[in-house]
């Protein structure tokens, strides 16, 4: 069984130790431009470890090509934070004066005088103010001198695989895409969900490439370069956390059980590799300490593991956020498609989508939801109004489907709900559940249902 279906067994101890020993250290586009997103000293552990593995560390061409076109928007939104941090500190303490002003205390009491907190309070922010200002002068702008990417050139110099020979191979691998994307065949289907309105072509060394088909480019990279060099041993190190490069269980709660075994046997058929693992950066630094003896601290892979949650929470203007809701109905409504052969788009407002079925019809109202206390004087509005068009739109069930970002959130959530809820009489439910979001591009997909409540039967 084993050698028949490798991809579905976890390597030995023994397996594990000869990978480590001998493989090729192979880092995904997003490991390097979280470098940027790092504080210094994290940033350094990373590159240390990376360091210690320079003759066996490898990058395929399109990893690189894609760093170059991604790393000015990752320093730009990172530059972006210094500003936005004084506003908050200055708003925040303009805020306390004028509510302290707000109560007249000089005038309507004689014992508290707020003018030594107030000064106290201008002092520290004004010290923080400066130390920001310092800071700032002293980061990566998109103008100023990059040390990080003049630390990863050096690092990757002659360990770039090459660059396509011509249009015709790109062509030939978009035709080789689509059947793949078509069939749910990994890595990257789940980029042919993002927004239509992002453009997807792009042209380098006189190459176009279509970037839905990025993650597919990098993997037939990989497999072209360690079949050529007849390399048996791969790691690989990425934090995309998509369902097209990590299989998932529902086991109380949604569980990465590791790389999808459709990947791990493409490897192993197409390019004879023997043992083949994939980690996230955190689980990398993990593992660079049991078999390198690393010591990368707690305190830096915990950051990595803060950066890696943030990023899936982040976002930042209201057009962004509506943006990112968008998506996040499409990502529902492509659920939602595999249970009604009708669905449609209700354009007059509440609910999003209207499904038929069996001559009933269902009513979907989608939000996606930053934090779950946000939904504090929503909910009971939304079920009122679920309860209405139940009784004077003829719906036979109505549905309020409330989509996180964070799978953390979704405990959080069915706890308010339930102790928020109202019990009413009709065919209402209010399912949670998680989509995975694209960062870079700011768009959800892959919406998954992980709990439901249903009113009518009383909770």
């Amino acid at each position: 069984m084993k050698n028949i279906f490798k991809g579905y067994y976890k390597l030995t101890d023994d397996e594990f130790k000869a990978l480590w020993e001998n493989a090729i250290f192979v880092f995904d586009t997003n490991v390097l431009l979280n470098l940027y997103r790092y504080q210094s000293s994290t940033r350094d552990s990373l590159f240390a470890v990376i360091e210690r593995l320079a003759e066996r560390v490898w990058i395929p061409y399109h990893v690189g090509l894609e760093f170059q076109r991604n790393r000015l928007k990752v320093i730009a939104a990172q530059h972006k934070r210094y500003s936005e941090v004084q506003k908050i500190v200055t708003s925040s303490i303009a805020s306390l004066q004028s509510e302290l002003d707000g109560l007249q205390l000089k005038k309507r009491h004689s014992h508290i005088d707020p003018d030594k907190l107030i000064q106290g309070i201008e002092k520290t922010k004004n010290e923080f103010l400066s130390e920001l200002g310092v800071l700032e002068e002293q980061s990566i702008s998109v103008s100023s001198h990059d040390a990080i990417r003049e630390r990863i050139d050096k690092l990757f110099s002659g360990k770039i695989g090459s660059a396509p020979t011509s249009q015709d191979e790109m062509e030939d691998l978009f035709k080789e895409a689509e059947i793949r994307y078509k069939n749910a065949i990994p890595p990257g289907f789940e980029d042919s969900k993002k927004d239509d309105t992002n453009p997807d072509d792009f042209t380098y060394g006189g190459i176009t490439y279509k970037r839905k088909y990025g993650d597919l480019i990098v993997w037939k990279q990989l497999i072209s370069y360690v079949s050529s060099e007849s390399i048996k041993d791969i790691i690989f190190v990425t934090d995309d956390t998509k369902s097209d490069w990590w299989r998932f269980i529902d086991s109380n709660g949604r569980k990465n059980v590791g790389v999808r075994p459709e990947l791990t046997d493409e490897l192993y058929r197409e390019a004879r590799v023997e043992r083949f693992y994939a980690y996230s950066t955190e689980g990398f630094l993990n593992y660079a300490n049991e078999q390198l003896g690393a010591e990368v601290t707690e305190e830096a892979i915990e950051e990595v593991r803060e950066i890696s949650v943030s990023r899936r929470r982040i976002v930042t203007d209201h057009r962004s956020f509506r943006h990112l809701a968008l998506s996040a109905e499409k990502a529902v409504h492509q659920w939602l498609e595999s249970s009604f052969s009708e669905l449609e788009e209700n354009r007059r407002g509440f609910p999003d989508f209207v499904g038929y079925q069996d001559k009933h019809k269902y009513g979907f109202e989608v939000m996606l939801i930053r934090e779950p206390r946000m939904m504090i004087h929503r909910l009971r509005d939304l079920i009122h109004r679920a309860y209405y068009i139940l009784n004077e739109e003829g719906f036979f069930e109505v549905a309020l489907i409330f989509v996180v970002m964070d799978e953390h959130q979704i405990s959080e959530m069915m706890r308010f709900v339930k102790r928020r809820s109202i019990e009413m009489a009709g065919n209402i439910r209010i399912i949670v559940g998680k989509v995975d979001v694209d960062e870079e591009e700011n768009y959800a997909y892959d919406f998954i249902p992980y709990d439901e409540v249903h009113l009518s039967n009383g909770m």
